[in-house]
């Protein structure tokens, strides 16, 4: 029997995705209450974490040969279950309760073979519910909402969201680009000063999240600003040097790179889902 039990496997709790596509499904209100802003505690996600302690829990005991732990873990393992089954309304029919039972009887007769059947059947109930789910949720609900977010425009002296915001930077940047091309260095000039502000602005945008200097000099550090600097020096010259400034608008560049790695993607599936 100890070799048996050697053989019982951990329950995967990662999701898995399709070769040729990602489907994203919005998840439905009710999981709203258990996450940020409604709730600091995140309790369907400590039901998770929980329920992955158990199924961990049941394992080492019934390898050590201790039925009694490996019983206290399994009866946690259900009623956890059960609970989180009720969290959420719309995701009751990825739970099968009964096998959450079957699981407790099979560790109270221990019986290796039907616990590892019965432990695998439950942890693939887990698994489809993450496989369409998971992802969806984490980008949801892991990530900050930008919607109450504003900035002071520099340029225009007037309060806008982070979209708007973003869009004028963009533009400057653009605009100081296509004329440092067609060599009208004035117009190039007035429109890359701009840029510069702007840029300098974000930081009030992440300050409001990220209370620690170290997070964030990850992005707006030393590099980021001597390369506003350099643009802003370049710019007045007489006679700016275009390909100097877009040497330094790239180091720019990377700053914001780093910042939409984290956060673009997420915002744009909490956007789509109406979040």
């Amino acid at each position: 029997m100890r070799a048996k039990a050697l053989l019982f496997l951990a329950v995967s709790f990662s999701f898995s995705l399709g070769a040729d596509k990602i489907i994203l499904k919005n998840p439905p209100k009710s999981l709203d209450k258990f996450y940020p802003p409604k709730s600091e505690k995140y309790e369907f996600l400590s039901n998770m974490h929980e329920m992955s302690t158990a199924f961990t829990g049941i394992r080492v005991n019934v390898n050590d040969g201790n039925w009694e732990k490996a019983l206290y873990w399994a009866k946690r393992l259900r009623d956890t279950y059960v609970k989180t089954r009720d969290m959420v309304p719309e995701w009751k029919n990825y739970f099968k309760v009964d096998l959450a039972e079957k699981l407790v009887k099979a560790v109270q007769a221990r019986d290796v073979d039907k616990t590892i059947e019965v432990s695998q059947k439950l942890g693939k109930t887990c698994s489809k519910c993450h496989q369409e789910n998971e992802l969806a949720v984490k980008l949801t609900y892991r990530f900050p909402s930008f919607e109450k977010i504003s900035l002071e425009d520099p340029i225009e002296f007037m309060e806008l969201d982070t979209g708007k915001y973003m869009e004028k930077l963009t533009n400057s940047m653009k605009i100081m680009k296509v004329y440092l091309l067609q060599g009208e260095a004035q117009k190039a000039q007035e429109e890359g000063l701009n840029f510069v502000e702007r840029a300098r602005q974000l930081r009030t945008m992440c300050s409001k999240c990220h209370t620690s200097k170290v997070s964030e000099e990850a992005i707006f550090g030393k590099t980021y600003e001597d390369a506003l600097a350099n643009i802003e020096n370049l710019l007045s010259a007489e006679n700016p040097d275009g390909k100097k400034v877009i040497e330094n608008l790239m180091k720019v560049t990377v700053s914001c790179t780093k910042c939409h790695n984290v956060h673009l993607v997420p915002a744009v599936v909490r956007e789509s889902f109406g979040r």
